[in-house]
């Protein structure tokens, strides 16, 4: 081949090679700049969907970590790691968040909280109160007497109503609260509500004045005010509750009504004698004397708050008591609105009841209820709790609807509360580890010769603002009906200190029972019984298991013996009793035989008596420098017992002889006392 044609074939591959090149160098170039396009328009949508309006979400009240991410369509993982930057901690997938919570958390994904349908809360609620109750017809005052303890309430009211309660109460405190309707002597009627005077139904009386229109004052006039005074005095006040003062016991010897006046003005309650507007009337429970002034009194305040109710429409009430009786399951309610009768379906917080019968305060079958009166009402499903709101449900679809919302609303706060308390012990257990950590840290660079820092890690200042380690007492409560079961439980949960306290597992009416037995048993705890009559067999068998039965019918004798239980639970106190004191004159030495050679310290005994083998503590200057046993003391060179004032002796301590002239030794006693709640 010619050398021409040659050099023209080269140059042909070389200029066919450099425009593949090219080529290629092109198609990277529109990939590149496709990819940029892409991303940069994924970023517009992106910006865009930010920029738009927030997409509404209905969060229910409670709701778990999993199944919110669930909702925003976020992976778990990924929507943890959210919470942590939030600023959450230790967060599972299986924890439970509030609607305020989840909602804020939601919100940072482009999700706007809703309110729930009002088609998904099932729930019943009392209407609004209307606005003119001018043209409804009146209805009986609710008059609730409070007082202290022994002041008369019971007496009192039993007077009114003519009836004799007062022999079947212990104690002299009115053990439930019973509410039943008086006919006066001028034609009116008013309802009565009696709370016990005892603090330990402190939970029953507020109750009371929450749903009372009057509060009569029982204050005895040879007592004046006590403290249940001056709590019945608050919750009235803070009941917005006006106040009518019943002076009892005028009859006694050593009455004083003026001094009570003049009690109560110092409280703020400032009586009509005294330049106020609260009426003050000078009664006797015993004989009558002022009863028909206090009648009048209530009638007259009755007439100027012009109490009214519709008769018509849903009813609404108040669970006062419940029971359990032979017939059934009963509950005293208070009829706040609409007409009660026999046949209607009401609900009150967990249980519902389709009326089967209903008896007023004297036994006798009624057939409606109006507001302002109250009744016994069975044909309840459940036991309902002292307190609850009683609302009329249109058919028993719909309450057992009602029932089956509430439960499971409560399921879900005792969840949340649940999970509350694991994240805190987790978060403890892991504040734990930290700290045996860091210890073992500092210990290893302590062996290594490494100085470390005194310094104060998360775990101690954690330890350090949690409560102190104390001891719980189970106990299981059991009483004759359930206002007095909550009732106590509330009083036992005032007992103990920062050392013992009680926890109450169940709180239950009824007989103590077998099954009661053996929880206590096996939670390691006791019973309280109250004014429950107890079976002989359940008390052998709750002695073989070592489970202690608190029975009683009056409250405080109650309290005593829970208090007089936890006390065995807390650590004596040491005290210490200086029993002798020496001092140094100067020291020597004796030989042990060999060459052993002991330091003896001679001294002379300036109070009591100095005693071999008893504790002492050896001073210099101020400064505590001994703490330890007397080893060895002589007369001269006789082993003695021991040496008393006035004398001199030698003496040897145990394991210690850095003693001098001068040092001063105490010689004290030391023994544990009971401590008592």
């Amino acid at each position: 081949m010619p050398a021409e044609a040659e050099e023209s074939t080269q140059k042909g591959k070389k200029g066919g090679k450099s425009s593949r090149k090219r080529g290629g160098n092109d198609e990277e170039e529109d990939y590149a700049r496709a990819s940029a396009e892409r991303k940069a328009k994924r970023r517009e949508q992106r910006a865009a969907e930010k920029a738009a309006a927030p997409t509404p979400i209905a969060i229910p009240e409670y709701i778990s970590v999993a199944n919110l991410a669930s909702m925003v369509r976020v992976r778990t993982d990924q929507f943890i790691r959210k919470m942590e930057e939030l600023g959450f901690e230790d967060i599972q997938p299986e924890d439970i968040l509030n609607e305020e919570n989840a909602g804020l958390i939601a919100m940072e994904y482009n999700f706007e909280p809703i309110a729930a349908s009002p088609e998904d809360d099932v729930d019943l609620r009392a209407a609004p109160e209307p606005e003119d109750k001018s043209s409804l017809p009146q209805r009986p005052p609710i008059v609730t007497i409070m007082g202290h303890v022994d002041h008369g309430k019971t007496t009192l009211l039993d007077y009114l109503r003519k009836s004799s309660v007062v022999a079947t109460e212990f104690g002299g405190i009115t053990q439930h609260i019973g509410a039943f309707s008086v006919p006066l002597s001028s034609g009116k009627t008013i309802t009565f509500l009696d709370t016990p005077g005892h603090a330990a139904f402190l939970n029953m009386r507020q109750r009371g004045a929450n749903v009372t229109d009057i509060v009569v004052l029982v204050v005895a006039a040879d007592d004046s005010v006590k403290p249940q005074t001056l709590e019945a005095i608050k919750h009235a006040k803070g009941a917005r509750v006006p106040i009518i003062v019943a002076i009892n016991k005028v009859d006694k010897e050593g009455a004083n009504p003026d001094r009570v006046k003049q009690d109560l003005a110092r409280h703020g309650v400032d009586v009509e004698d005294f330049g106020g507007d609260i009426q003050a009337i000078n009664v006797s429970g015993k004989t009558g004397q002022g009863i028909d002034e206090l009648e009048e009194a209530i009638g007259t305040l009755s007439e100027v708050l012009d109490y009214r109710a519709d008769p018509t429409g849903a009813v609404e009430g108040r669970i006062i008591e419940a029971s359990t009786k032979k017939s059934g399951r009963t509950a005293t309610l208070l009829i706040k609105r609409g007409t009660l009768r026999v046949g209607d379906i009401i609900v009150a917080g967990t249980t519902f009841a389709r009326v089967r019968t209903m008896r007023n305060e004297g036994g006798e079958f009624i057939d409606q209820v109006t507001p302002g009166m109250p009744a016994e009402v069975d044909g309840w499903r459940g036991v309902p709790v002292a307190g609850d709101e009683v609302l009329q449900a249109p058919n028993e679809q719909r309450a057992t609807a009602v029932i089956e919302y509430r439960e499971r609303k409560e399921e879900s706060e005792q969840l949340a509360k649940d999970m509350e308390a694991i994240a805190q012990a987790r978060k403890l257990e892991s504040a734990r580890r930290e700290e045996k950590e860091a210890a073992a840290a500092a210990k290893e660079a302590a062996e290594a010769g490494v100085e470390v820092a005194d310094t104060k890690t998360a775990a101690a200042e954690a330890k350090d603002d949690g409560p102190p380690s104390l001891v719980q007492v189970p106990f299981i409560l059991k009483a004759d009906v359930s206002g007095s079961a909550e009732a106590v439980m509330d009083y036992v949960m005032t007992v103990g200190n920062s050392e013992v306290r009680p926890v109450v597992l169940r709180s239950e009416f009824g007989a103590v029972s077998e099954f009661d037995v053996e929880h206590a048993a096996v939670a390691g705890g006791h019973i309280i019984s109250f004014n429950v009559a107890l079976d002989p067999r359940i008390a052998h068998l709750a002695e073989q298991r070592g489970v202690r039965v608190l029975e009683d019918n009056v409250i405080y004798r109650l309290v005593d013996a829970v208090k007089a239980l936890l006390s065995e639970r807390l650590p004596p106190t040491m005290v210490q009793r200086v029993t002798g004191e020496a001092q140094v004159l100067q020291t020597f030495s004796i030989g042990l035989g060999g060459r052993r050679k002991m330091l003896i310290a001679g001294c002379r005994v300036k109070n009591g008596v100095m005693g071999r083998g008893h504790r002492v503590r050896v001073f210099r200057g101020e400064k505590k420098i001994y703490d330890g046993t007397v080893s060895s003391l002589k007369n001269v060179k006789k082993d003695v017992a021991e040496m008393r004032k006035g004398t001199e002796c030698g003496m040897a301590f145990d394991g210690w002889q850095d003693f001098q002239a001068n040092d001063t030794i105490q010689c004290y006693e030391e023994r544990a006392e009971k401590r008592y709640l």
